[in-house]
């Protein structure tokens, strides 16, 4: 194996472990770790996977280690946005975490400065390596794209039990992330047309609700349905001129669906049904957290692949900060007249 060897692992939580199990698998040599307290239950964790490695306390230490040759940084998300710029400028590889940043401006001012040390940084939107992210992207590349439907559901309250309330002025750049980087990588530059939010009432912190269309830059519809609690699956709908719909729901899941089976009314069920018919089923590989092994192979070589650069995490910024901006406008003017009579 070629590329990088022994790794440094800053943060020892759930989301360490699963970048460790890999690295393991893939014969990688996990030197050492890097947690909040000596005492850490996290860091008892992380040594069922790699025992043998040394513990600190002290992430700058890590940094400049030179028994590591690589760094993996999960570290909780209120910590990364402050890290990042440290680790942007790491002159070894290093493959982090989101969020990198709150903001989009202030994510490329960091980028900016860092530009001669970009080159080996991977952010971690694992799933982009999923096989069925990998084919939905090459039948978007040989054209006939019609339309797009994309729904993603965030559970405010399960987030705010695991991260606290804060959590929600950043949820969108937290969670929903995944789904919107999915989306420029599959569908390239997206644009903003008109986007209704529903800001969540009696919230310290509001999580916003974005309902709307976005276009590609060939004008492809992409319609987005961000909801909080919305019961559903986050899922990313695309239709081909060909009569084909390719759909990830789950996004681990792919599948292509072409024509209907009609079902006609029963004596005890007098209602005509549609049935969508199966043309193809495709589903990552979940041997580890799904995307997981593939980007860790790719940031163990340094060929990184379809991985996410720093400017792609930034773009992901630009878009969230974009659907802030269509939601004003659409108060500004006079979308949300409706919406404050409603709130009365």
């Amino acid at each position: 194996m070629t590329g990088v060897k022994r790794l440094g692992f800053l943060g020892a939580g759930p989301m360490a472990r699963s970048h460790a199990a890999a690295a393991a698998a893939l014969g990688a040599e996990i030197a050492a770790v890097c947690t909040a307290r000596e005492n850490s239950p996290n860091r008892d964790e992380f040594r069922k996977i790699a025992p043998q490695a040394r513990h600190t306390t002290n992430g700058e230490a890590l940094l400049e280690d030179a028994g590591v040759d690589g760094i993996v940084a999960c570290l909780p998300w209120n910590l990364m946005p402050p890290w990042a710029v440290r680790l942007m400028k790491a002159p070894g590889p290093v493959l982090m975490e989101k969020p990198i940043g709150f903001g989009a401006d202030e994510a490329r001012t960091q980028a900016e400065a860092s530009a001669a040390t970009l080159g080996n940084k991977l952010v971690g939107y694992n799933r982009r390596f999923y096989e069925t992210v990998t084919f939905l992207r090459e039948r978007v590349r040989k054209g006939g794209l019609k339309a797009v439907r994309v729904v993603i559901s965030e559970s405010v309250e399960s987030q705010v039990a695991r991260h606290g309330r804060e959590i929600l002025a950043h949820l969108i750049s937290y969670c929903s992330a995944h789904t919107l980087d999915l989306l420029l990588h599959v569908l390239g530059p997206l644009r903003s047309v008109v986007l209704a939010p529903f800001p969540e009432k009696g919230r310290a912190a509001p999580f916003v609700s974005f309902n709307g269309m976005l276009t590609t830059a060939e004008n492809v519809p992409v319609t987005l349905a961000l909801n909080v609690d919305d019961p559903a699956n986050t899922s990313i709908r695309c239709l081909f001129d060909d009569g084909t719909a390719w759909e990830l729901m789950p996004l681990e899941i792919l599948t292509v669906y072409k024509g209907l089976d009609v079902e006609p009314p029963t004596p005890r069920e007098n209602i005509r049904r549609y049935i969508p018919q199966v043309e193809a089923r495709h589903e990552a590989d979940a041997s580890f957290k799904p995307g997981c092994h593939a980007q860790m192979a790719a940031f163990l070589s340094g060929d990184y692949g379809p991985g996410a650069t720093v400017d792609d995490a930034v773009a992901v910024l630009d878009l969230i900060a974009s659907l802030d901006a269509s939601a004003k406008s659409w108060f500004r003017d006079g979308g949300g007249n409706d919406r404050a009579k409603l709130e009365k």
